[in-house]
């Protein structure tokens, strides 16, 4: 929602530009509850307007379980996300396959 890629949010996440809640997080795989509250750090802002000048505005919207305000950098969890929700085409048969195997 507010990179273009997830690449790129996780390297804005590991260097400590994201606040959830009003509390620095610097773990990408961080699970944030319905209600979180997610901004960027002023310092981080900077560098997320470079990044979004620089990526073709072709990037997607913001996702259905998400909401953002751009003028104040500030994003909010609404709901949990569904399969729906999810853009990456994941064939769910293998990865279940894959870890019954596993056990």
């Amino acid at each position: 929602g507010m990179v273009p890629t997830i690449p790129a949010a996780r390297q804005l996440v590991n260097h400590r530009h994201i606040l959830i809640n009003a509390s620095m997080v610097d773990i990408p795989s961080y699970n944030c509850k319905i209600g979180d509250i997610i901004t960027i750090k002023n310092r981080g802002r900077n560098q997320l307007s470079l990044l979004t000048a620089t990526i073709s505005t072709q990037k997607p919207g913001i996702p259905n379980h998400l909401t953002f305000d751009s003028v104040d950098f500030r994003g909010s969890v609404n709901r949990t996300i569904d399969r729906e929700g999810i853009d990456l085409k994941i064939n769910e048969l293998l990865v279940v396959e894959y870890y019954s195997r596993q056990v």
